[in-house]
């Protein structure tokens, strides 16, 4: 017999990158404790450190959100973890290592009577992928797509994960506070996010020349996202502008620099500002309506993404009108 409980609310938990805080349940009637420490390593990668303890079985639901790459080191214990999405479960030991992409999740972590787990978990979200492995597109995207023929579990291809434990003990019991502590974090996950995209890379069966192929439709996408952004005023966001003509993030990213030489996001900015611009100077419209009109919430924000784009204030533009008065 298992107690069962479901986690609520962990989405900003997980994903925000100001949020920082302990989450801490303690089962009723002494069933025992679940406790998570979240650090802010980087705004693209955050460490959790988990300890639980189960004086009877218990079984702890919880959905998430949180698009982006989970390294998970158990340093204690035992745990079961069941996907509810495909009903599949995996149990996980003491010095297990396992990498996954994760967009959402619906999970049970079921812990067994009188036992307790320790563990860290490091997410490494979108924006850090992109950033420093879009050249290996390919790679990543298999792990995205759990595309288990090119690239196996680490946890199966490992053979000696030990530098990576060792790391996880230290960053578990940091012996820092403040400045040094928070330094002590971002090296010490990075050296295992280091080790981990070595492996990733090297791997006999990952470590080919083959080069990212754009299919014709890929091709026929990424004209017709180009189209949306130089033609129409829509100016959406990647994810938005991805789903609009049906081809996946990363492939957009790694398409407009192959076809385009710039990045959507880029692309889309300039076209902001011009329009913006053009707005400005032959319209009637304030700067916090225009300002509104290529997507900006708060004007201020618009402000200084036009300086820097063009090093003169939308102030300044405005009083080129001809009416201006």
């Amino acid at each position: 017999m298992s107690y069962n409980f479901t986690l609520n609310n962990m989405s900003e938990f997980m994903c925000s990158s100001t949020l920082k805080e302990d989450y801490k349940i303690n089962f009723p009637d002494n069933l025992g404790f679940m406790s998570c420490k979240k650090e802010i390593v980087t705004e693209d990668i955050f460490l959790f450190k988990t300890h639980a303890l189960a004086n009877k079985t218990l079984a702890l639901q919880a959905i998430s959100e949180v698009k982006g790459l989970v390294i998970s080191i158990i340093l204690d214990g035992k745990i079961h973890y069941k996907d509810n999405m495909n009903n599949q479960v995996e149990t996980f030991k003491k010095n297990n290592l396992y990498i996954k992409y994760i967009n959402e999740y619906d999970s049970t972590t079921i812990i067994d009577q009188n036992s307790s787990s320790k563990g860290i978990g490091i997410i490494l979200r979108n924006d850090f992928l992109e950033k420093n492995f879009l050249n290996h597109f390919s790679h990543i995207n298999d792990i995205k797509e759990k595309n288990s023929n090119k690239l196996p579990s680490l946890s199966n291809y490992r053979k000696d994960i030990s530098k990576n434990v060792h790391l996880a003990k230290e960053l578990y019991n940091s012996p820092f506070h403040g400045g040094l502590h928070n330094i002590y974090l971002q090296s010490k996950c990075l050296e295992i996010i280091y080790n981990e995209f070595n492996e990733i890379l090297s791997c006999p069966k990952c470590n080919t020349k083959e080069k990212i192929k754009l299919s014709n439709e890929d091709i026929e996408a990424l004209y017709k996202a180009r189209d949306i952004i130089l033609l129409t005023h829509e100016f959406p966001d990647l994810s938005t502008l991805a789903k609009k003509v049906a081809i996946n993030e990363f492939k957009l990213k790694y398409g407009f620099k192959k076809l385009f030489s710039t990045s959507p996001g880029n692309m889309i900015l300039e076209q902001k500002m011009l329009h913006a611009k053009q707005l400005l100077e032959t319209s009637e419209y304030s700067i916090a309506e225009i300002a509104n009109f290529v997507g900006y919430k708060y004007q201020q924000s618009f402000s200084n993404a036009f300086i820097h784009f063009f090093g003169l204030r939308p102030i300044d533009v405005i009083k080129t009108r001809n009416y201006y008065y």
